[in-house]
């Protein structure tokens, strides 16, 4: 039987088991470059600074080259910029070493097209079959390291900018001991502000430990006591971000989509199903749309391409701008959040205090079998629930895509008394 490798985003999983040893990546490697490339052709990769990333790189160049393709190294760079060398550079595919927002123990590996785009389902399918069957070495490409690509990355974070200066501000930038470290400072600070910078030491081990955008307990810290006017907070590879405004609260990724929807002018926006309800009452009083998908960035990308929308995001903090770049951005979505906020004179937390985001509880279920969420008298019981809920609260119930549960989640001023009545119900009805 088959073994898929690829999940939600790209593969994931403990560094130094299958597929993320060396004999997997190595598969990996050939797969992409059997897949996307001619032998001579260039294949380029990225990592973030955990210390499983290096080994990992090395084994993904070996199955490369075993198939005739170049790499180019770029070093530690985010996803983001990794995916804007892939497309600004002559690459038949680029490949990120990350385990994004998680521990330093897990990692991942995630393919970009010539474009810079993630990958669709069919494209992974075939990936997954091509690293199940293996593949023969007959050709051996060549390997180099390209130490300017980081800096094309940041001229572009910063070019992205325009006119924007940033003179009279000061900013803590919380960079999760990740790919970003010491970048998302020289991009703050070209543009005039003066930048405190917090977790940007990597040692291989400290990747988003009690840091990032899963923690910003410090970086909130940091704005209350040094008076600062905002925080940013980034992953271990960049793709995600949350603001914090001078009051020290977070703006997560519903929030940012707001301000930039409103402020940047944009007519209708892309987020998904877990996008609060707050949200959409929000846009709807600017006579803005919002369009939902399925939980996942590269889904959020296929309704902006299905839609012809130009702005879309997850609540986690990737934020997506068809115009600029084809995947999730946390410095490029902070530095357009300035850009389109700063003439109009509000500051950050006046923004935040616009949106006002509905109570959410997450209560998970056992299920013995995913597809009896789909029977009659299960869907009928979820719509009886999402009626009596009505304008004033949300349902969604959705299987795990990787464990045999049930996610019941409710958007309500009673939130978390409504998911567990809800989950309890549901469960004596699946059982």
């Amino acid at each position: 039987m088959s073994r898929r490798v690829f999940g939600t985003d790209g593969i994931r999983g403990l560094a130094g088991e299958y597929p993320l040893d060396e004999a997997g990546a190595k598969r990996v490697g050939q797969a992409v470059g059997k897949h996307f490339a001619q032998p001579g052709q260039a294949v380029v990769i990225a990592s973030d600074p955990r210390e499983s990333s290096a080994g990992l790189v090395k084994a993904l160049t070996a199955g490369l080259n075993s198939v005739g393709v170049n790499v180019t190294l770029a070093g530690v760079l985010p996803t983001p910029g990794l995916a804007y060398v892939t497309r600004d550079g002559d690459f038949a595919a680029g490949v990120m070493v990350t385990a994004s927002h998680n521990l330093y123990q897990y990692n991942g590996i995630k393919v970009f097209d010539a474009d810079g785009g993630k990958l669709s389902d069919d494209t992974e399918a075939e990936l997954n079959k091509l690293i199940e069957a293996g593949t023969d070495e007959h050709d051996q490409g060549s390997s180099t390291t390209d130490e300017q690509l980081v800096k094309s990355y940041e001229d572009f974070l910063v070019n992205s900018a325009g006119d924007l200066k940033l003179d009279s501000l000061a900013l803590a930038v919380d960079t999760a001991n990740g790919a970003a470290s010491g970048l998302a400072e020289r991009v703050f600070s070209r543009l005039g502000a003066q930048v405190t910078p917090l977790f940007d030491k990597p040692n291989g081990q400290n990747i988003n430990a009690a840091c990032g955008t899963t923690d910003t307990t410090a970086v909130s810290k940091a704005v209350l006591d040094g008076k600062l006017n905002l925080g940013i907070a980034v992953d271990g590879d960049a793709d995600r971000v949350a603001l914090i405004d001078d009051q020290g609260r977070e703006v997560n990724g519903d929030h940012l989509l707001y301000i930039l929807a409103v402020a940047g002018g944009f007519d209708g926006v892309v987020a998904t199903v877990m996008s609060n309800l707050g949200l959409e009452q929000a846009l709807e009083r600017h006579n803005i749309k919002l369009v939902r998908t399925a939980v996942g960035d590269r889904y959020v990308l296929e309704g902006l391409e299905q839609t012809g929308l130009r702005l879309g995001g997850e609540q986690s903090g990737h934020i997506i701008f068809t115009d600029l770049l084809k995947t999730g951005d946390g410095l490029l979505a902070a530095v357009q959040a300035m850009r389109v906020a700063s003439p109009i004179g509000k500051s950050l937390a006046q923004w935040r205090d616009e949106v006002e985001l509905l109570p959410q509880a997450l209560v998970n279920i056992p299920v013995k079998d995913k597809a009896r969420l789909e029977a009659d008298d299960v869907q009928a019981f979820i719509k009886q629930q999402t009626e009596q809920l009505g304008e004033r609260g949300r349902l969604l119930i959705r299987p795990s895509g990787t464990e045999p549960i049930a996610r019941v989640m409710v958007e309500a001023p009673n939130a978390q008394a409504a998911a567990e009545a809800i989950a309890k119900e549901l469960k004596e009805l699946l059982a």
